[in-house]
């Protein structure tokens, strides 16, 4: 019983010394922050346009009357500044946006649409979506997404969702600071006109990566290139491993936050549509299809599919794809705006 006693006392410290960081990482969670800041902190990464998303939202009074979300294949394929000019000559509402930000993961364009719905009222929501969902949530969700919204992601099976919350006391003690010392961590406490990008951004074409170099987003890449882009998509592309039973874990992200979006753009009045691009030579069904049929039409883009000169990589049109696309989608919207004269 003796030589048992060192251990007993070993092992108590230690659930001493976790419940002790435990309840420091719990007070440093509850830190307050601006957030404002929160939305900069992706600054010098492919998703640095979170800050001018919060822009647009909190600080422009500018209305929005079309607001895309989705991955980068919207991004890159929706040109906002060309459909606007579009509506404008018909005389319609013309103030859109393109809320897209890179990589798959549906948390992000939900908490992009709360965010924008807390002021704005747009006329039409228009959801990217593909032929088959991520399993995982947005690598960038943990860095803008309220603390609510990470302590309870709202459906069983988040893969993410540890690392998400471990990196929350982190976060809450950097913003901490940052209200305190802005310019040492570089994160603006207030907006500055003078640095706005404006009440509508072009996201189609070559993109400036943020260690200075040129993403070709202008001209077709070859039809080798493509082809190893499909290839190794298709490689890495599993089809449903759960069942249909169990579609809401193994889908988890992409079906609760679009039901979450459906559920928020309902209350406020708003219309959503569903817009699906294939990758290049992708098929032109979707997975999810019944499911987004319940909150909207389907606008599928599938004609391009097979038109390599429309595309910049095996996922993303060029300009020239983009241009179609948009003018393409002018129709559509033009006559869900007519609805709302």
């Amino acid at each position: 019983m003796a030589s048992s006693t060192p251990s007993l006392h070993a092992g108590r410290k230690t659930w001493l010394i976790l419940a002790i960081a435990l309840g420091f990482a719990v007070l440093a969670s509850l830190l307050p922050e601006n957030p404002y800041q929160r939305w900069q902190l992706l600054g010098g990464t492919i998703h640095a346009r979170a800050r001018w998303i919060y822009e647009r939202v909190h600080e422009d009074p500018t209305p929005i009357d079309v607001a895309f979300v989705g991955p980068s294949r919207v991004e890159a394929g929706v040109s906002a500044p060309r459909l606007a000019a579009s509506l404008a000559a018909r005389g319609l509402p013309a103030h859109v946006v393109n809320f897209s930000l890179p990589e798959t993961g549906r948390n992000i364009n939900a908490m992009i649409v709360d965010e924008m719905l807390s002021t704005k009222r747009p006329k039409l929501l228009v959801i990217g979506v593909f032929e088959k969902p991520s399993r995982f949530g947005h690598s960038a969700f943990k860095y803008i997404a309220p603390r609510a919204m990470l302590a309870n992601p709202g459906y069983f099976g988040n893969i993410n969702y540890l690392s998400d919350l471990a990196y929350v006391p982190y976060r809450s003690m950097k913003l901490f600071a940052a209200d305190l010392f802005p310019q040492a961590l570089g994160l603006d406490k207030s907006f500055d006109p003078a640095t706005y990008r404006g009440s509508v951004v072009e996201t189609t074409g070559d993109v400036r990566l943020p260690d200075g170099r040129i993403k070709n987003g202008s001209k077709p890449g070859t039809l080798a290139e493509l082809r190893r882009g499909v290839a190794k998509l298709e490689r890495g592309t599993n089809p449903p491993i759960l069942g249909p039973g169990l579609a809401d874990v193994e889908f988890g992200d992409e079906r609760h936050f679009i039901r979450h979006i459906a559920a928020a753009a309902q209350r406020r009045g708003v219309k959503i549509v569903f817009l699906a691009l294939p990758y290049y030579t992708g098929p032109t069904t979707l997975q999810e299809a019944d499911l987004y049929r319940r909150y909207g039409e389907i606008w599928n883009a599938g004609f391009l599919s097979n038109h390599p000169e429309l595309y910049s990589d095996y996922a993303h049109l060029d300009s020239h794809g983009a241009q179609i696309l948009t003018d393409w989608l002018v129709e559509p919207v033009a006559a869900e705006l007519r609805k709302h004269r």
